[in-house]
């Protein structure tokens, strides 16, 4: 039993020191486009910047990778023949993540994980794959540190894996091949950077493609990049509609809503207004028959719980706070009234939302960049306006952010105001004692307006994801 046992930590240590020379030294960036409902649109050009070196790199179609150095290591791709592993994405997972295996050579090709008893929990076997990208989804049902393998014609390529909650059943499921052109001479990808590059660098990536005649910016991805990933660069609608969060499309409360969620820049938003009863911990919200700046209530719109399927409801600063601390940080940390995993967006975050959708030509109106609000205006149900790019004037071309903002009006004192005129956004960020900040579009104005005042109005909440 002890020489079991030796075997075990000695077999994981050599791992470890594998691991440590050859993991994931080269990291391959792949693009594609997306459009409206998923559709794929073809990328003209891809900026790359690392934001931590301050570099960048352009690849044009039809290249659509970019491979990038660790500054120390090994290129396992080039010094195994041109055959590796990419880091699974995420890792750690939760029972589901996605990896791509390289290949340069035809061949059959055997997939295998480990686990940390050195057992083999399930195999896959091909007869042969593509050259070039290859996408695997894998699956595992317990939690624990696993090690992945490849192997073909005498060679191999092995990561390591952290499942921190299993799913169902032990797979591995073959998900396609994005063909790439290869250099017999050299096996490498066909686009790679001699810049410098470490594991951890600060990376961001925009795509412009030409749609209906008109070149268009994608929505920018900035992260730290820690292994080979495929990103898709979601472009927005001329019309509207915005995309969904990767991975997050839609959210429940405690209730039981679901709200679909929209990507805008970074940040992931739900695309609809809360309309829960109470919040995560099942602590029920009043409905308002009075205001207060102390206590928490929620009001429907207009006075008519008819319209809270559609506009959420309204809510004081106290019920949206929930009792937690003001924030002015970016994240604010402050769930509220938000459901797990969400929190009160601060008016630093507002702002972020305000400088990313004033800084992106395609969502703004005429030549003032603060000139935004009918990007994050839904198309309908806003009061009538002449005055150009007014939330109100043309709403058809409003929404090109998917934010999709609806006149709610407010509730305050003795009644409701301004239904189908304007709506107010709470945050979690104070203004002295006794006042709190928000955000206001108005069916008049052009821009998006701030505001701190009291606590006692009840306004529309938008939670942001962790």
């Amino acid at each position: 039993m002890k020489k079991q046992i030796s075997f075990i930590i000695i077999w994981m240590i050599g791992l470890e020191f594998l691991f440590g020379t050859l993991q994931a030294q080269t990291v391959t960036l792949t693009f594609t486009g997306r459009y409206a409902a998923n559709q794929y649109v073809q990328l003209d050009h891809i900026f790359v910047t690392n934001l931590t070196k301050g570099w960048q790199e352009i690849i044009y179609w039809p290249d659509t990778t970019l491979t990038m150095q660790n500054g120390t290591g090994i290129d396992e791709s080039v010094a195994n023949g041109g055959f590796a592993l990419s880091q699974n994405n995420p890792n750690p997972f939760s029972g589901t993540t996605d990896l791509n295996l390289t290949v340069a050579d035809a061949g059959a090709v055997t997939l295998e994980i480990v686990d940390g008893n050195a057992r083999i929990v399930e195999t896959q076997s091909f007869a042969s794959l593509p050259i070039g990208t290859n996408q695997f989804r894998i699956s595992l049902s317990a939690a624990g540190t696993y090690v992945m393998s490849a192997r073909q014609n005498g060679k191999s390529s092995s990561i390591k894996m952290v499942c921190n909650d299993g799913g169902n059943g032990n797979r591995i499921e073959y998900m396609g091949a994005s063909v790439e052109t290869w250099c017999t001479a050299t096996l490498q990808p066909k686009s790679i950077t001699t810049n410098p590059f470490d594991l951890g660098d600060q990376m961001e990536y925009v795509g412009y493609a030409s749609i209906n005649g008109t070149e268009v910016e994608s929505l920018h991805i900035t992260q730290v990049q820690n292994a080979s990933q495929t990103f898709a660069l979601l472009f927005p609608t001329a019309t509207g509609g915005g995309h969904p969060c990767p991975g997050n499309e839609t959210i429940t409360d405690i209730d039981g809503n679901v709200y679909n969620t929209v990507l805008i820049g970074n940040q992931c938003w739900m695309k609809e207004n809360l309309r829960t009863t109470k919040y995560a911990d099942y602590t029920p919200i009043p409905a308002g028959g009075t205001y207060s700046d102390t206590d928490p209530y929620r009001y429907a719109p207009n006075n008519d719980e008819s319209n809270v399927a559609t506009f959420g409801y309204l809510y004081n600063w106290p019920a949206v706070m929930h009792a937690e601390a003001p924030s002015e940080a970016n994240p604010s940390g402050v769930q509220g009234i938000c459901p797990n995993g969400w929190h009160v967006p601060s008016d630093a975050e507002w702002t972020q939302l305000t400088d990313y959708v004033s800084s992106r030509g395609v969502f703004v109106c005429g030549s003032d960049n603060s000139y935004i609000a009918k990007a994050l205006a839904a198309t309908t149900g806003w009061y009538e306006c002449d005055y150009e790019c007014a939330v109100g004037n043309d709403q058809s071309a409003n929404n090109a952010t998917g934010f999709s903002a609806l006149p709610t009006g407010y509730y305050y004192s003795d009644g409701y105001y301004y239904f189908s005129f304007d709506t107010n956004f709470w945050g979690a960020t104070a203004d002295g004692e006794n006042q709190s900040c928000w955000r206001n579009i108005d069916f008049s104005w052009a821009y998006m307006h701030r505001y701190c005042s009291r606590r006692d109005f009840g306004y529309s909440v938008r939670c942001l994801c962790d």
